[in-house]
């Protein structure tokens, strides 16, 4: 599969990661092999979503461009790791690699040491997202067998471009989030960023590294257009900050969006780990 920036699917976890003492040490001393590109890329591989070899095994999920991560080990939150796929290929019929992108990088933070993940950060490519709604709704009993007394306090912003007009899009986000989440996630009306602003912002996203990474402007130039949501689950983790993040795709699909969308969640309670 040959790479095309043309397709780009971006994404970075946000949070603080506290190496391995083995780890942490060949990192100080810069002979440590691996670094989260070839992690991702091992990882991939390995669940058959992405092909390192010729010819491209059937159903490859990306082409695999670009991934980094800062791993400073002074307690700060950090923008751990990022991937920037190709997802131009992806086989018809599937949705865009989301859970499965996370789940590498999530993985492979977790190879090198102890994750507190504060924050998810995606650009996704909704001209190339397929119809989910009933995957989604499907997906919420995985979520359904959380602790129903457990509280979880997170914001989602949602950019885009000026012509992409996100704050119109309000209403359609509140509904359609509502409908595939099935009572198990509150969302409130939202608070519109400042008009010109970066709609990724230490304000709105306490739990992220500031400004997000993923290639030369993070896939966020122009992105001064958005909301922010705040928003109550039963759960704080990287598999629901996906499933949120798909909610948010497949219902702004459902509005005839077509162009790239930068979505971002951050836990508000930064004060313990999780």
């Amino acid at each position: 599969m040959e790479a095309s920036l043309a397709t780009p699917m971006i994404m970075g976890i946000h949070g603080v990661l506290t190496l391995h003492p083995w780890i942490r040490r060949e990192y100080a001393e810069g002979t440590l092999d691996e670094d989260v590109f070839s992690l991702v890329a091992t990882r991939a591989t390995a669940y058959g979503w992405l092909g390192s070899c010729e010819p491209v095994p059937v159903g490859v999920r990306w082409g695999h461009n670009d991934a980094d991560g800062d791993w400073e080990q002074d307690g700060r939150i950090r923008e751990l790791g990022w991937m920037q796929i190709d997802v131009g290929d992806t086989p018809r019929g599937q949705r865009l690699p989301v859970l499965p992108a996370a789940t590498v990088l999530g993985e492979g933070l977790a190879r090198v040491g102890r994750l507190d993940f504060t924050g998810l950060h995606t650009v996704a490519p909704l001209r190339l997202a397929d119809d989910s709604r009933l995957d989604l709704l499907e997906a919420a009993g995985w979520f359904g067998l959380g602790d129903p007394e457990a509280k979880a306090a997170f914001t989602l912003t949602v950019a885009g471009t000026e012509p992409a007009e996100i704050p119109g899009r309000a209403s359609a986000l509140l509904d359609g989030v509502r409908t595939r989440a099935r009572d198990l996630l509150t969302i409130e009306a939202p608070e519109p960023g400042a008009p010109g602003e970066p709609a990724l912002t230490p304000a709105t996203q306490p739990g992220l590294a500031h400004p997000p990474s993923g290639g030369p402007d993070g896939g966020l130039a122009g992105m001064t257009s958005g909301l922010t949501f705040r928003c109550t689950s039963r759960e704080w983790s990287l598999d629901l900050a996906s499933w949120v993040t798909e909610m948010v795709i497949d219902t702004l699909r459902e509005t005839g969006l077509t162009q790239p969308v930068a979505i971002a969640l951050s836990r508000t309670d930064l004060t313990k780990p999780h």
